[in-house]
């Protein structure tokens, strides 16, 4: 039995698909809507945001509208699919929203689904792509690291959007309040990843759904490895308050390294073995490190109480430890295998140890306490 019957409200949907060169799969599509939506008895809109492609997917839109709800907005002399969304969204009449693609990839019949998950508690609701591609469309060893290196670096950036398996998804329903005061300024695609990080919400529930058994799987499972906007990435982490934090950190490790030195300076002065007040010296900058950023870089995680201070404490030690040892390999590395000046060298040991740091404070350290 489909899941919709589970709906609690039959709220009244509004449908977003951005379109551009779409025209053949514009009736299917709509019928595939209607059978699918038809069945809650409550009113809907389909909107087509059309960046005015060449073979006039809008026109071919509102030839529909004396047969469905259809609305069609044409954008003309802008590109981009994410501001096409976000355009439709603004332009809905119901509260309730679930955008889509057009090119058959996203299941209509999913889309109660979607609405039911939010309409039962949650804030967002996502179709989570769990296509297995077939021979032909599977990405090559190498696209998958790309992938999979690209997905850590995004939910390293943006702490909010680590726990959704599918952040490119285009395929999701939730309700306007989520956005109503969100600073929306998309570039690029990825309009999920967008409200994911400056949306208001509490909750995200996840519908696995095999986009392999779509008509569109090839294009889908080309959706599935596509590169993130980089334009997008710095855009957001700036407007989300995120690269203020790594200024932070950085801040912070400045500090760190200025103490470092004063410690090892004094001690030595004063007849200690410098190998000890080295090892002192460390410590005084890892624990002013950890102390400050608990107070200010990642003061939101809000960490207290003795135990969850000691946790985190001993997690960052750990954090940094490793990030030494990569500093002492890269420094070795470079230098005695490819002849780098050692201070080169202990500039990009020092780089990639402080991106180290920075992610593993990100991700482990002070995540307990999310």
């Amino acid at each position: 039995m489909p899941r919709y019957v589970e709906l609690m409200h039959n709220e009244n949907t509004s449908i977003v698909i951005p379109t551009y060169v779409e025209r053949d799969n514009i009736r299917g599509l709509l019928e595939q809507i209607h059978r699918s939506m038809e069945p809650l008895g409550c009113a809907f809109e389909i909107i087509f945001v059309d960046d005015d492609g060449p073979n006039e997917t809008w026109n071919v839109a509102s030839q529909y509208a004396d047969r469905y709800p259809v609305r069609v907005i044409r954008r003309q002399g802008e590109r981009g699919l994410a501001a096409a969304v976000l355009r439709g969204i603004r332009a809905a009449k119901y509260d309730m929203i679930v955008v889509m693609n057009a090119d058959l990839g996203h299941a209509p019949e999913n889309a109660p689904e979607l609405i039911s998950r939010v309409e039962n508690g949650a804030d967002i609701a996502i179709g989570s792509r769990c296509a297995t591609p077939g021979a032909s469309d599977r990405p090559s060893f190498l696209q998958q690291i790309t992938r999979k290196g690209a997905d850590l670096f995004v939910r390293t950036l943006f702490r909010g959007v680590r726990d959704v398996t599918d952040v490119q998804a285009g395929f999701f329903a939730f309700r306007k309040d989520v956005v109503t005061r969100a600073n929306l300024n998309p570039v690029g695609d990825n309009i999920l990843l967008e409200i994911l990080v400056q949306g208001n919400y509490d909750s995200v529930s996840e519908v696995k759904y095999d986009a392999g058994k779509r008509d569109a799987s090839e294009r889908e499972g080309r959706a599935n490895i596509k590169a993130y906007d980089l334009r997008h990435l710095s855009s957001l982490f700036w407007r989300s308050g995120e690269f203020h934090r790594f200024l932070k950190f950085c801040a912070v490790g400045a500090v760190g390294a200025v103490l470092n030195l004063v410690v090892l300076y004094s001690l030595t002065e004063l007849g200690m073995f410098y190998l000890l007040s080295g090892f002192i010296a460390i410590e005084a900058a890892v624990l002013s490190n950890f102390f400050l950023n608990r107070a200010w870089t990642f003061r939101d995680t809000g960490t207290k109480g003795l135990r969850s201070v000691l946790t985190a404490l001993y997690r960052d030690h750990a954090v940094r430890f490793v990030g030494i040892v990569l500093d002492l390999v890269i420094l070795g590395l470079l230098t005695s295998v490819f002849g780098l000046y050692y201070l080169t060298s202990q500039v990009i040991g020092i780089a990639v140890a402080m991106l180290w740091n920075y992610g593993g404070n990100q991700w482990w350290t002070w995540e307990h306490n999310l």
